[in-house]
């Protein structure tokens, strides 16, 4: 007989609905599963009351697969992405002829299971107050937070993503990124710091020997680490400040 310690672990790995959370445009998607990767993440066609939604899944807390999506008013077999000296180039194609993009494939979906048309009900709104959240830990500012999303790079794996959303204090937005103290959904834990405005640009570059963090459109001077600024409509529906 199971002990209740593995009951309840049993019972959170169950898979749950989806959250399904809009990132403010589809650019912030193509960042997403494209931008410092080693290889673009695939993305899924959905759709959702007669809408298109481009999504991609990037993470599986306590049972919930958590989707980042926009909508899109056409779908094509791929997302091309690519940075440029103060911005960048998204589009949508259906042959990645041309080599200066790098291409994420875009899985047509016609059919999901009934748990999964549950969170689509759901898309783009705030989860139910009772629903689990990450646990959260304010640092200090971005240094301290970019800091948690580049130490990947030691592994030589991508640094993690830095999501920016509304915060729940009006007027605010809180910056922060996901990430794991061991290889376990349990130990999840979102690390955020609030600022007074929405930051428009869309990485961050840090030096290391300069102890020095800004944000910036550019990716291409050297000497730097760089992390991805993905912007959400609102705020995360599994993230409580």
């Amino acid at each position: 007989m199971l002990s209740t310690q593995k009951e309840e672990l049993l019972q959170k790995r169950e898979i749950k609905p989806p959250a399904f959370i809009e990132a403010e445009s589809l650019n912030d998607i193509a960042r997403l599963v494209c931008a410092l990767e080693r290889a673009p993440l695939p993305l899924f066609s959905i759709k959702n009351s007669g809408k298109s939604m481009i999504a991609s899944q990037l993470d599986l807390f306590l049972g919930i697969p958590v989707f980042y999506f926009a909508y899109s008013n056409e779908v094509k077999h791929f997302l091309g992405y690519r940075t440029l000296q103060n911005g960048e180039e998204v589009s949508l194609v259906d042959s990645p002829v041309n080599t200066a993009l790098i291409h994420a494939p875009i899985i047509d979906i016609v059919r999901m299971p009934a748990i999964f048309q549950k969170g689509l009900k759901d898309a783009g709104s705030t989860r139910k107050q009772d629903s689990q959240k990450f646990l959260s830990l304010e640092v200090k500012d971005l240094m301290s937070l970019v800091k948690v999303a580049s130490y990947k790079i030691l592994f030589e794996e991508p640094p993690l993503p830095i999501f920016a959303f509304p915060s729940q204090n009006k007027g605010k937005w809180c910056i922060g990124a996901f990430t794991r103290i061991e290889d376990y959904e349990e130990a999840s834990i979102f690390f955020f710091y609030e600022q007074e405005s929405k930051p428009e640009q869309n990485f961050v570059r840090y030096s290391m020997n300069k102890a020095d963090a800004t944000f910036t459109n550019r990716t291409d001077e050297h000497g730097y680490v760089y992390v991805k600024v993905v912007r959400l409509k609102q705020t995360h529906p599994l993230v409580e400040l």
